[in-house]
């Protein structure tokens, strides 16, 4: 079976870069040891429950108007691969290894996953072909893998999760003037300047490194008893950026006057606001100057106010209402387009990603023998002049919070120095 990309898909596609894949990131760490065979067959039952899991890219010619997927009966490689970790820095180079490496398209399926054993408690990995899905619909296809192995009901919606693909429709506003009108709001936004993260011993290799964060939210008072009032999580969240970013150029003597972070919105119904494997998110800029942040509650008063607005008339400006516009045809010119685009834009492109998949609507367990899942991590790509990343999902009590970074803006060291201000910042933010 055969359908065509949507205009998410396509635009990843075009975007991607083998040095700067863009490859989503979800991992669950096991209380105790998973056993392998079990876990391939969890695998291929997950496979076998989402079709987008098992798509691969159609043969194509730059003549034709656009690409297409085929879902295909069977995976044609096994995704899964076992390793030892014999401590973390093991563990770390494996996660940079997956998903600093480009997943395939032209085989079954468009991701892979690293069953890493581990003495604290192994850990499944997955890294799927941004193309393919979203940060969301990998969470999903993450926890058909752990019920999978647990032997556990994984129900699906009861909607034909192809048909269902078109995000022009969710997208049409009040028809062509209301797209217009919100692609012409990014346009103005992407041609004003953004600051970029100042780089800190800072490399040329390919790929990404990752500092991950875990938090308890009860301990947080930012995110739970004196979260600032109006506020939700995510404008936490996304204000803490904002501040840490601005303090981090500020300690670099680099300028730092607007301030972008690019956030997904997430286009399923509410319904099924957590199902269906694929790309359904579009993409807004939350955006601060100067004098907004000049005090953590004017911060979050301007960040507060732009999720607003967003939540009450739909993403404005959001990537994808340009996207909806056609493009040239045929593919050939696409490229081109999409070629010219960073030269034209790049000093629009907003200064950081911030993915926040919200909190799991129930626990996930591999079962008696394994046990709970006792972590969740998960990250979004950011290429360079962006360079980072934030990704966080919460598990019971605990955020966790993945900084992926691109080797030429950080080194381990300042990672771990840049999320340390970002928590600093968290705790300034509590009312």
């Amino acid at each position: 079976m055969r359908v065509a990309f949507n205009v998410i898909d396509e635009t990843i596609w075009f975007i991607d870069r083998p040095h700067e894949p863009w490859t989503v990131q979800a991992e669950a760490r096991a209380a105790g040891r998973l056993d392998d065979e079990r876990l391939r067959l969890a695998v291929r039952s997950a496979l076998a429950r989402h079709p987008m899991a098992r798509a691969r890219q159609a043969p194509w010619r730059f003549w034709q108007p656009g690409f297409a997927w085929e879902i295909m009966e069977e995976p044609q490689v096994d995704a899964l691969s076992i390793v030892d970790c014999p401590d973390d820095a093991a563990l770390a180079r494996i996660r940079s290894d997956l998903y600093g490496h480009p997943v395939p398209l032209a085989t079954s399926p468009p991701l892979r996953v690293r069953l890493a054993h581990h003495a604290a408690g192994d850990v499944v990995l997955l890294g799927v072909n941004h193309a393919a899905s979203d940060g969301l619909g990998t969470l999903r296809l993450l926890a058909s893998i752990v019920r999978g192995y647990a032997g556990a009901p994984d129900p699906v919606p009861d909607v034909d999760p192809l048909a269902v693909r078109d995000l022009r429709t969710p997208l049409a506003l009040d028809g062509l003037p209301g797209r217009i009108r919100h692609a012409a709001a990014l346009v103005t936004e992407l041609r004003r300047p953004k600051a970029r993260i100042a780089p800190e011993r800072a490399g040329d290799g390919p790929g990404y490194g990752f500092h991950l964060v875990r938090l308890d939210a009860g301990d947080t008072p930012a995110l739970g008893s004196r979260r600032p009032p109006g506020a939700t999580v995510n404008d936490v969240l996304l204000a803490a950026l904002h501040l840490a970013i601005a303090e981090w150029n500020a300690e670099h003597g680099a300028p730092c006057e607007r301030i972008g972070v690019m956030m997904p919105v997430n286009l399923r119904p509410p319904e099924r606001r957590n199902e269906v494997v694929g790309n359904f998110s579009s993409f807004v800029t939350v955006a601060t100057d100067p004098e907004d942040r000049g005090r953590p509650e004017t911060t979050v008063a301007a960040v507060t106010a732009q999720s607003r607005r967003v939540k009450a008339g739909g993403p404005p400006g959001a990537l994808v209402d340009v996207l909806a516009t056609p493009l040239p045809r045929p593919l050939l010119l696409k490229e081109v387009t999409w070629g010219l685009l960073p030269f034209v834009l790049e000093r629009g492109l907003d200064t950081a990603v911030l993915s926040n998949l919200g909190r799991l609507g129930e626990p996930l367990s591999f079962g008696a023998d394994a046990g709970d899942v006792a972590e969740v991590w998960f990250s979004p790509p950011a290429r360079m002049p962006v360079g980072l990343a934030l990704g966080a999902v919460t598990i019971g009590r605990w955020l966790h919070l993945s900084f992926r970074y691109r080797h030429p803006l950080f080194d381990p060291g300042a990672a771990a120095r840049f999320a340390t201000r970002y928590v600093g910042a968290l705790d300034r933010l509590a009312a």
